[in-house]
Parts: structure tokens; sequence; C-alpha cells
């Protein structure tokens, strides 16, 4: 299976960008998934506030700069026949960019460990009040160890 490119994404960008100023000003989250050869958007729940309020001394941001999705988007996508190609959530009013919390999160935590979701690329939106203005996509690469930009 390929690397997800910008250009193979991109008919997808109006229903993730429906889905990053669904969840403006806060942080909003989806998954691209691939079915019977069909790249998808799917918007998932952002945890981060309910996790916040709940556990503030763990989770100590909110949802306006950061973003939780719901693991159970993940097993319902892959119990559908699906496989998860890319993790997309927006930065509103921040650029696009994975910031080290996104990139400790996708390495579950650990700074030296491997990526929790194995060939998962990440996409990160810009979101500004007025709309999505750059989407940048990132891609674990196995020689470097660390997320590099597609280019493509």
């Amino acid at each position: 299976m390929r690397s997800l490119t910008l250009a193979l994404v991109q008919p997808l960008m109006a229903d993730m960008s429906d889905c990053a100023m669904s969840g403006y000003p806060d942080e909003a989250c989806g998954l691209v998934v691939e079915r019977d050869g069909r790249l998808n958007a799917v918007c998932c729940k952002n945890l981060q506030n309910e996790l916040h309020q709940r556990f503030p001394d763990r989770y100590t941001r909110d949802a306006r700069t950061a973003y939780n999705l719901d693991p159970r988007a993940i097993y319902e996508a892959q119990e559908s026949g699906g496989v998860v190609r890319a993790v997309f959530h927006s930065h509103p009013e921040r650029g696009a960019y994975f910031s080290d919390e996104d990139i400790l999160s996708a390495l579950g935590g650990d700074p030296n460990g491997e990526p929790i979701l194995p060939g998962v690329d990440y996409l990160v939106l810009s979101a500004r009040a007025d709309g999505i203005d750059d989407a940048k996509l990132f891609s674990w690469d196995v020689q470097t160890r660390l997320f590099e930009e597609s280019k493509e």
C-alpha cells in the first residue's frame, strides 16, 4: 500500500474542510478510510473537552488546542472492511503543521517510539474563521524515524 499524497486526498478536501469547520473554533478530527479501493473522509468526535473536564491534571488542554480522536471510530472503520489510511485534524488559527504534541500523540506518548498506527499518515488542516487556508500531509519515514511532510 502506497503512502497517501495531497493529490490523492484532494477529492476529500471539501468533506474534511466541512468537518474541520463544524468544530471551529475547537480542533476537529477524522479519518481517511479506504474501502474497495476508494477513499472516504469520516468526521469523528473530538473527546478532548470531555477528557479535560473529567481528568484536568492528565488532559491539561481543551479542544481549542488539542484533539483526542474517539478510538471506536478506528475500530468501526476496520470492522466494516475499511483500512484507515490517515488521521486528519484541524489547527484553528494556528496553521497547518505537525506539532510536537501531534507527533508525541502519534507515537503513543513515547518520543523514541514507533507510530501507534503503523502505515497511517496524518493530515493537518489550517482552519480560520473564513474557512480552511492550508493543508499538509505527514508520513512516518522508517529511515529517519521522523514524520516527514509530503511534497507531492
